[in-house]
């Protein structure tokens, strides 16, 4: 950027208040260091329509600049704002959410749902915070679709597993001993939302996923 207050010689004039040098210079600044110049500059050496075409092109660069930083803040904020109503406006809606992590509550009993790409022999695995092995179902053969396996909350004796966050495996294997491909989600209804960070979060049980994270959102609510 060409240094306008060295580039010619300008009088000193206690009334003209010009920008601090540690400030950062804004458009206002700059217009005022460009008319000062122009106004002081000395007439026997004139700055050239050249430097003036380059200067008034740097202001206008600056200004577009500070409108676009604008801009791009209003829009956050707006999308801030909108994820917000949307994420409140999920509360007591029954959600499936592309996740892996689920809570469970006494006497509640947790939607495990998957897709197949192809036939394949499943067994579905779900652990603790710990990852420690609270149930182990084999499902046999099924064949390409989609599925949904409704965990009661027992573990492998039978045993009714403490409240808290889980988390499933899928293990997918086609007839000739081959990874299947599957996509694993979480059904269940919205209790609630945080903010973690600049993120809201819903919250469903204990756990918590990010809006993004929901694939498909009941018509049927919480007495619905």
């Amino acid at each position: 950027m060409i240094d306008i207050v060295k580039s010619t010689s300008v009088k000193s004039d206690p009334t003209i208040k010009l920008p601090k040098p540690n400030n950062v210079l804004g458009k206002d600044d700059f217009l005022l260091l460009l008319t000062t110049q122009l106004r002081y500059q000395d007439p026997t050496e004139p700055m050239s329509n050249e430097q003036f075409i380059a200067q008034t092109a740097q202001f206008s660069s600056l200004e577009e600049m500070q409108e676009m930083n604008s801009n791009i803040k209003s829009l956050m904020e707006f999308q801030k704002t909108s994820t917000q109503a949307a994420s409140l406006s999920l509360i007591g809606k029954k959600v499936t959410a592309d996740t892996s992590t689920f809570a469970l509550s006494d006497k509640s009993s947790a939607s495990l749902d998957y897709k197949l790409s192809k036939d394949a022999n499943v067994t579905i695995t779900i652990y603790d915070t710990n990852h420690n092995v609270v149930k182990i179902a084999d499902l046999g053969k099924q064949l390409a679709g989609s599925f949904s396996f409704n965990w009661n909350g027992t573990n492998n004796d039978g045993i009714r597993a403490n409240s808290g966050n889980y988390t499933y495996e899928i293990s997918a294997k086609s007839a000739d001993g081959q990874d299947v491909s599957i996509n694993k989600t979480v059904s269940g209804v919205i209790d609630g939302i945080s903010l973690e960070g600049d993120q809201f979060l819903l919250t469903m049980g204990g756990s918590s996923f990010p809006l993004s994270a929901v694939t498909k959102v009941s018509l049927n609510s919480i007495g619905g």
